[in-house]
């Protein structure tokens, strides 16, 4: 072996122990800042539920509750397409300030079932699962006081908290003493807090995208809002009414279960799972309703901590990759895809014009940016049961859905001009070069495909590793890298197929014209990167451009498609770099675009709402 292979190989062994380390520490970091070093018992669990349903979450439980010495309690519930984990940032700082939380995968959501009713109705009747949680901590949890229960939630959770609020209303006890809605503001009117008994603190961003709904066409809340007032008055007789409510003042007596307060933060819609504001808002309402004097202000806050930490994850799980790969490669078994000589394999285009080389770039993302709406909203024929969020027997992922059919149209037409790349600007015997590495044996599919599967299982073993020894996943905001259930498996292989169709053809972009030119090899792979995601990155550029000019979001009643692929951004630039080091290494664009398919789809699948009735 020659020593610049040698050199390779301990660079490439290197590159993995640093991406083990840094997971390594991630998950160590953020297991010791969630459990506030140590006072704090993190537990994940799962509850039955009526009609073979469950419910599966996270509890935090100061160490110190017990019978003798109960706490308060917080049920948290996150927002559609989301997951338990989103609610970490305000588990972690009640619970370090002696309040027990428990955050919990909304039915359709993360390793919880589906409920007996479709999700509109299941988030009307039983707040998707919270009344079923709430009932389970009050009967089943001894060092919880039952006289101090709360309810917080986002989005989709808010709705959840309104609901579970005015269910509990009708009941011989009710068992929920204060709730928070976040990022809803749709019921707060005279005729629902007529069926509330209860303390209600509402948190809303200014520069929320679904703000247009507002009585005042805005987020950006007044004294004189009608929201407002019907939160605060809904405590006064007909002749103590107010004009004029202040934002962010409490009134009422949590004693009384009147307490009101109104908060409007600088935020948009997804920023309230990472705000210091929103989370501090949190802490003095719960401290309020509670009667709680912690020790720690609310604006004391470690929850940033963690999520460096699990950003640190973030990288260390994806520079896993190509070491992870290269290494494999090594071996018998996988030994036969590798190339000898790896600057042999690139096809370097010499009849290429540059401005043929920018416009393929531009190309690449401004279709991408173009067609995102036309294309994603055809999911309401395609499937209509899903986008109505009804439950489906196959392809029964709303957002999965509709970023199919995008990445389709996108795989299909990038196919389609590089076939008219190859007649046009490349030479016969350039044009034969790039044939005979495009083809590949039925042998050689299967190994590609097994080596992949192999980086995948591994890829996700460190995932599940970090949440059973220290029930942390890799994340940062809305991109989360996480566990899933078994059944998961089975969706995501529907999908698979489709979406290949996308990540082959970006391959072959990248590797036959965006990086034709050697000479130029780290600059190429930038621009690659970039051409990716940078259609996603316009799209939600333009959305938020007009919202924070004109306080009104671009899309409105689509606000969610732009919102959704938000984690595509930083995503789908990793995905170049695994092309090109992969088509270098076998001299093939077959193994790169299988496992970004496996891992991107994947990490989409674990972290949305499934629409299926188990």
């Amino acid at each position: 072996m020659s020593n610049a292979k040698t050199k390779k190989q301990k660079l490439t062994v290197i590159l993995l122990c640093i991406s083990i380390l840094l997971m390594l520490l991630s998950s160590i970091g953020a297991s010791l800042i969630q459990t506030d070093f140590g006072k704090v018992e993190v537990t994940e669990f799962k509850i039955p539920t009526n009609n073979g349903r469950w419910i599966s979450g996270t509890l935090f439980k100061p160490k110190y509750a017990s019978a003798e010495s109960p706490v308060p309690l917080v049920v948290s519930c996150h927002g559609y397409l989301n997951n338990s984990k989103m609610q970490d940032i305000n588990a972690i700082e009640l619970s370090r300030r002696g309040v027990a939380v428990i955050t919990y995968d909304a039915y359709f959501h993360g390793k919880s079932s589906s409920s007996n009713a479709d999700i509109m109705t299941s988030t009307m009747t039983d707040g998707i699962g919270m009344v079923s949680v709430v009932d389970y901590a009050y009967d089943e949890l001894d060092y919880i006081d039952k006289e101090h229960i709360g309810i917080l939630g986002h989005s989709m959770g808010g709705m959840a908290v309104w609901t579970t609020l005015m269910y509990y209303q009708t009941q011989e006890i009710n068992k929920v003493q204060a709730g928070m809605p976040m990022g809803f503001l749709m019921f707060s009117n005279d005729e629902t807090f007529q069926m509330i008994d209860a303390n209600v603190g509402i948190d809303y961003a200014k520069y929320d995208e679904g703000g247009y709904a507002n009585a005042e066409g805005t987020g950006i809340l007044t004294p004189s809002s009608p929201e407002v007032l019907a939160a605060i008055n809904s405590i006064y007789p007909e002749e103590k009414k107010l004009t004029s409510a202040e934002i962010g003042k409490y009134y009422g007596s949590a004693a009384d279960r009147t307490l009101r307060v109104v908060y409007n933060p600088s935020e948009i819609h997804p920023g309230m799972h990472f705000s210091s504001e929103s989370v501090s808002y949190v802490v003095d309402f719960f401290s309020a309703c509670f009667d709680l004097s912690p020790s720690i202000p609310s604006t004391n806050q470690v929850w940033f901590l963690k999520e460096l930490f699990n950003l640190l994850g973030v990288i260390g799980i994806f520079l896993s990759i190509l070491p992870i790969t290269l290494l494999l490669l090594q071996i018998p078994v996988f030994s036969s895809l590798k190339s000898a000589n790896e600057e042999a394999n690139i096809i370097s285009v010499k009849t290429a014009k540059k401005y043929k080389y920018w416009l393929s770039w531009f190309a690449s993302w401004i279709i991408s940016a173009v067609s995102f709406f036309p294309v994603s909203k055809l999911d309401a024929v395609f499937f209509p049961n899903q986008t109505a969020m009804t439950q489906a027997s196959f392809f029964t992922q709303p957002s999965t859905n509709f970023i199919m059919l995008w990445a389709v149209f996108n795989g299909i037409v990038g196919l389609i001009l590089f076939a008219i790349y190859l007649k046009q600007d490349v030479t016969p015997e350039e044009r034969h070069a790039i044939y005979t590495q495009l083809k590949i044996g039925r042998t050689d599919f299967f190994l590609t495909l097994l080596l992949a599967i192999t980086v995948f299982v591994l890829f996700y073993s460190f995932v599940f590793a970090g949440e059973y020894f220290f029930q942390t996943d890799f994340r940062f905001w809305v991109l989360g890298i996480c566990t899933f259930t078994s059944d998961k498996l089975l969706v995501l292989l529907q999908y698979l197929p489709f979406y290949f169709i996308y990540y082959l053809s970006i391959s072959m972009t990248e590797n036959y014209v965006l990086c034709a030119d050697p000479a130029k090899e780290t600059r190429n792979v930038i621009l690659s990167g970039l051409a990716n995601m940078l259609g996603i990155f316009v799209i939600n550029a333009a959305q938020y451009i007009k919202l924070f000019t004109t306080k009104t979001a671009l899309w409105t009643d689509d606000r969610l498609y732009p919102m959704v692929v938000l984690p595509l951004i930083v995503l789908l630039f990793p995905a170049a770099v695994i092309n090109r080091h992969l088509y270098k290494a076998t001299g093939k664009i077959w193994l790169g675009a299988m496992i970004n398919t496996l891992i991107l789809v994947m990490i989409g699948v674990a972290n949305t709402a499934t629409l299926s009735f188990l």
